[in-house]
């Protein structure tokens, strides 16, 4: 017999006054600086409640962190059109304070946050093990997730703050991470690692000829994990009846503008709930990611699901959308000719093309027989482009490892990840 659902009536990130009695002078200074930067950035945030929440999250996601060790720090960045990302850094390996010479970005998928890189086992998250072997880790978040809610020059209840889709993420967002993270350690380059979305914007951004040039010369390896392009035989079955009832383009017209804010009530649920009746949380996942709980920590996922689905605009899930219904990649369309051609000075909406992307030295591919979202002949389209593009110079020829039995989330959160991933990546970084 099931038991019933327990809700908390109050979200379990709320952080302890005492607590902060107890933090070191190194820890106490590092919270006056998040307290600086929310005081600076978020001046446009629509209230005290907003600013409490969002600093018992980042507290949250750093005391997750240093609980296993290690030192965690909170950054922000502004792109170019004033959006404030935040980014979460750990800058040396386990139990010392060298700061790693070797730098890596991190970049979360759709309705991700740069949580999901931390919330397994130290020998099973990304974040840890690549500290670990030398390198300092950067997690950005990318625009209007729970971290990067926030512009300098508009309120984040205004329209005007949620008219982004991954084309933003990819334009604004990337070029400003890349340009912080490289300025705050000095590298000339770094190692970029995509999941999902942030592999799209990867995508996208090597495609276009005004942003390449901010990022390809900048990017020694290129990692894709569950890389997606081209999604019209995508099998998720939430994004198929989104698709299917044009609901995302229905909110869009009558001025909602959010999708899976930050009150979700998937963030509410009791952590016992999992561990009672594991179905419900597998389909919880089901209905989020298109995964199951196979391969995956029932802990890590009920500590992950306190934060995931972190949320995005109702435009970005209107593109991908549009992305399943039409089978292309291309930029957002505005399904007028008119409105296209203000925002386009064309008639359609551009094409990325893929046939002539500017990959790094090295790519390598991570894909999944089960998953659902990359679906497996959506890849193989997408393999076929970069055959094309890189025919010139094969040295650059993404290498793709196929796991059959790992769906979408399985690159970052299942337990077999370092062994079915993680090992192999460090394996080819450290022959470059």
């Amino acid at each position: 017999r099931r038991r019933p659902l327990s809700l908390s009536l109050f979200p379990s990130l709320s952080l302890s006054l005492s607590l902060l009695l107890l933090l070191s002078p190194k820890e106490a200074e590092a919270a006056r600086g998040i307290n600086s930067k929310l005081h600076q950035q978020l001046q446009h945030h629509d209230g005290a409640e907003d600013v409490r929440n969002l600093q018992e999250q980042i507290e949250y996601h750093l005391d997750y962190i240093r609980d296993f060790g290690y030192e965690a720090e909170y950054h922000t960045v502004e792109t170019e059109d004033n959006y404030v990302l935040a980014l979460f850094r750990i800058p040396s390996a386990r139990g010392t304070q060298n700061v790693n010479k070797k730098v890596v970005i991190l970049q979360h998928g759709l309705l991700g946050s740069s949580f999901g890189w931390v919330v397994n086992l130290p020998s099973q998250s990304l974040a840890y093990i690549m500290a670990d072997a030398g390198y300092d880790v950067w997690m950005p978040n990318s625009r209007g997730n729970t971290f990067s809610r926030n512009n300098t020059k508009v309120n984040t209840n205004s329209e005007a703050f949620w008219n982004f889709s991954w084309d933003e993420q990819s334009r604004y967002d990337m070029p400003a991470v890349y340009d912080y993270v490289l300025g705050q350690t000095g590298n000339k380059d770094l190692v970029y690692v995509g999941h999902s979305q942030g592999t799209t914007q990867m995508f996208a951004a090597l495609s276009d000829e005004t942003i390449a040039p901010l990022i390809q010369p900048r990017t020694s390896y290129y990692i894709a994990l569950a890389p997606v392009a081209y999604v019209g035989n995508v099998e998720s079955q939430m994004l198929h009846e989104l698709s299917r009832s044009y609901l995302p383009e229905m909110m869009l017209r009558f001025g909602m503008e959010e999708w899976l804010p930050d009150e979700s009530l998937l963030h509410y649920i009791d952590p016992k709930l999992c561990a009672v009746d594991a179905s419900f949380c597998s389909s919880l996942l089901v209905a989020v990611g298109g995964c199951s709980l196979q391969q995956k920590n029932v802990s890590a996922v009920v500590n992950y699901l306190k934060i995931q689905p972190a949320g995005t605009s109702v435009k970005n899930l209107v593109h991908w959308t549009q992305s399943i219904r039409e089978d292309t990649y291309q930029m957002f369309d505005y399904e007028s000719e008119k409105k296209n051609e203000e925002h386009y000075k064309q008639k359609q909406p551009p094409q990325y093309d893929l046939s002539k992307i500017n990959l790094p030295p090295k790519t390598l591919f991570f894909t999944g027989g089960m998953d659902t979202l990359a679906d497996p002949t959506d890849v193989n389209r997408l393999i076929r482009l970069m055959q094309i593009a890189t025919a010139d110079d094969a040295s650059k020829m993404p290498l793709d490892y196929n796991i059959l039995s790992y769906d979408h989330l399985d690159f970052t959160i299942a337990i077999t990840a370092n062994v079915q991933v993680y090992d192999k990546i460090l394996k080819h970084l450290s022959e470059d």
